[in-house]
């Protein structure tokens, strides 16, 4: 799909979703689609006022704000707010949505970093739902915290659900560095899966190894 095909049929999604609101006020799912849509598009402001017009529209139906409050947050954090994110991902009540909820507390706090608590979290939405995604923070979360052997073996976890996934195996071939290990295995991974994650992360590395060693020389 072409930058004009996509433009067009995000166009179409939101006239189609605006038309569904203007039909049912109380509609939590079609504000929701729609505030995802601003938000992925940027456009934060207008996102916020459609979560906080529709949490005012629902505020008498406790069983719809759950979805709103967690999509408020999601704008929050896109837009580096994250102190108004922490307060929103915590309104959210509904079961179906606490593992995401305590995935993006988890999330806010290590953008914070507050690693400590984003591990909480991490562990939490784990429990609740283990994933690659919660797997990986905790692992990000462990190497944050100097914990390196902890680190790799939540990365090795995140693995095994997708071997492929660059990022994960991005974050083993560190670890290996660090080690004095061959990482060729976990980069070759990476840089197959995703050329352009594993040349932006690649930039990095260097910056990565001097934050483990600085850390290794402390203990």
């Amino acid at each position: 799909m072409t930058r004009k095909e996509q433009e067009k049929s995000t166009q179409e999604l939101t006239t189609k979703l605006i038309k569904k609101i203007d039909e049912d006020p109380y509609d939590e799912q079609a504000y929701y689609a729609l505030g995802t849509v601003l938000t992925e598009q940027k456009s934060y402001e207008q996102a916020e006022e459609l979560f906080k017009r529709a949490l005012n529209a629902v505020a008498d139906k406790p069983q719809k704000l759950a979805l709103l409050h967690y999509g408020l947050g999601n704008v929050y954090y896109a837009s580096a707010l994250y102190d108004e994110a922490l307060k929103e991902f915590s309104l959210v009540n509904d079961k179906d949505l606490q593992a995401q909820a305590y995935l993006m507390l988890a999330q806010t706090y290590y953008a914070k970093e507050n690693y400590q608590k984003a591990l909480a979290f991490a562990m939490t939405a784990d429990q609740l739902e283990s994933t690659l995604t919660t797997l990986g923070l905790m692992g990000d979360c462990f190497l944050a915290l100097g914990d390196f052997n902890q680190a790799k073996a939540m990365y090795l976890q995140a693995l095994a659900k997708d071997t492929t996934d660059a990022r994960i195996n991005f974050q083993l071939g560190v670890l290996a560095v660090v080690d004095g290990e061959d990482p060729s295995k976990y980069f070759d991974r990476a840089k197959k899966s995703d050329p352009k994650l594993y040349q932006k992360l690649n930039e990095r590395l260097k910056d990565v190894e001097q934050v483990i060693q600085a850390t290794n020389k402390k203990k």
